[in-house]
């Protein structure tokens, strides 16, 4: 018997609606192939659940209550792995359905999932951090911490701890912090990697940190450089290969033995020595100037690094100016001495007092300790209105707690200049000036340490100096005999 026409409409309705629901079952169930997402969906997600390749990572239904390390990129948002996210469980069953199985791992090339068993037990590294993060540009440490889902509270904790080495206040863009937090939401581990060689960990003590500095020698190679003047000094540097930072260094050097605008002319030779540091055979990036040789058609200026951190011509002489003991014309109280292993007066730790206080009112000029150039000018939590001085070869000074800054970042001071005054900013009880002489980037008593206060390298030293000096000129020698001037080597 024919049926109307709107019963067969009907029949052919219903068809079309099992069909789907049994399509929907199919992708509903659990398949061993992860399909690559679009560049949408991976932006969608947290990295916690994308590979490399942009494809789903396997993870359980119920997360672990555990965190495990989270490599945070800067584009992708942040969703910490201990716990469950409802944006990410949507995003993922929109990509591509996920097999019931705890974890497994991403085949290289088509991105199927390899080696998925019934159920697997997770692998978590208790060593590795929960999160780790690449600074860039507009970065701050306070969003980073909200970011994380770690307290404020925690962030001052660890500022407080900063206080001993102002490292924070350094982060540049592509330094890369880890962060180990347990289960409860504490942070117990912080780290700070400028590179490869130098690292700064906080490790939770209580409800304090303690923290370290970690500086690694690696394997340092010399450079040789020979440059011939056409035009500025430092745009013939940058030309033959040295960075701007590099040629300022020596322009710095020699600002009171070599008239730059005047004395140079098209020409005039050239010969620097630098060493690069490496780690495993990378490079860290990190340098520092061995040997400098400026040669005019009758005159010759030389500088040689010495183990003391200075810099020293070819027969010895300072091209520097002596230190100032004291930053100051009189010098004021010592209300306290550098003293390493200082203890707490509330907590009994070790708290170690890296710089000598010097008691004095509100406005008392303090004077830069020696020629340099300004590297920092900041206004800390804890340590107040502060200028760093970086001098000539391994050398840099710290001013704490200032009232009032007379300097810029960049600007270049003579030793005695007025650099700003004393004042109570940060977190202290009365007005001082908390200082600070850096060697090496380690701070050291300034009162005893051995820093250059004579002209001259001492007479004891003399010899080793000059097995120095030769050991520089032979390898620049060489270098121009070999290859001529304008391009680089390295031995």
């Amino acid at each position: 018997m024919a049926l109307p026409k709107r019963h067969k409409s009907a029949i052919v309705s219903g068809s079309v609606l099992l069909a789907m629901a049994a399509l929907y079952s199919q992708m509903a169930t659990p398949s061993s192939v992860t399909a690559p997402l679009s560049k949408r969906q991976s932006v969608a997600l947290p990295t916690s659940v994308t590979g490399e390749q942009g494809a789903v990572r396997v993870i359980a239904p119920t997360l672990p209550t555990t965190p495990t390390r989270t490599v945070v990129s800067n584009s992708t948002p942040l969703v910490p792995s201990a716990v469950p996210s409802t944006t990410a469980t949507t995003a993922t069953t929109a990509a591509q359905p996920t097999p019931a199985v705890a974890t497994a791992e991403l085949a290289s090339g088509n991105g199927a999932v390899a080696n998925q068993s019934s159920e697997p037990e997770p692998v978590i590294d208790a060593n590795a951090p929960t999160y780790q993060h690449r600074i860039e540009k507009g970065d701050t440490l306070s969003a980073l911490f909200d970011r994380f889902a770690i307290s404020q509270q925690q962030m001052l904790q660890v500022l407080e701890a900063d206080y001993e080495v102002l490292a924070l206040d350094t982060l540049m863009p592509d330094d890369i912090l880890y962060f180990w937090v347990d289960g409860a939401g504490q942070l117990t581990k912080f780290e700070i990697e400028f590179d490869r060689a130098r690292q700064v960990v906080f490790n939770r003590v209580d409800d304090t940190f303690s923290v370290e500095r970690i500086e690694v020698e690696g394997h340092w190679r010399a450079h040789p450089t020979a440059i011939e003047i056409r035009g500025s000094f430092e745009r013939s540097a940058t030309k033959a290969g040295l960075s701007l930072a590099q040629a300022q260094q020596i322009s710095q050097m020699f600002k009171d033995k070599l008239d730059f605008r005047r004395q140079l002319r098209a020409g005039d030779k050239v010969r620097v020595l630098h060493q690069y540091q490496s780690i495993d055979g990378e490079a860290t990036g990190n340098w520092r100037l061995m040997a400098v040789e400026f040669e005019g058609r009758n005159w010759l200026h030389t500088a040689y690094l010495h183990d003391d951190g200075s810099y020293y011509d070819a027969d010895g002489n300072s091209l520097a100016r002596a230190f100032m003991r004291h930053p100051f014309e009189q010098t004021p109280r010592i209300s306290s001495k550098f003293n390493p292993r200082r203890l707490h007066p509330v907590t009994g730790r070790v708290s170690p007092h890296n710089g000598t206080d010097y008691a004095a009112r509100t406005g008392t000029p303090i004077l830069a300790a020696g020629d340099g150039v300004v590297q920092r000018v900041e206004n800390h939590r804890i340590a107040g209105k502060y200028v760093v001085i970086k001098h000539g070869g391994e050398y840099a000074t710290r001013y704490l707690h200032m009232s009032r800054i007379d300097v810029k970042r960049g600007q270049t001071v003579s030793r005695g200049q007025r650099i700003g005054a004393v004042g109570a900013t940060g977190r202290v009880t009365g007005a001082h000036l908390h200082y600070e002489f850096l060697i090496r980037g380690r701070a050291v008593n300034s009162l005893t340490a051995k820093i250059p206060m004579a002209t001259s390298v001492p007479k004891k030293e003399k010899g080793e100096f000059l097995v120095k000096v030769d050991g520089y000129q032979k390898q620049m020698q060489e270098y121009v005999a070999s290859y001529g001037g304008g391009e680089t080597m390295t031995r």
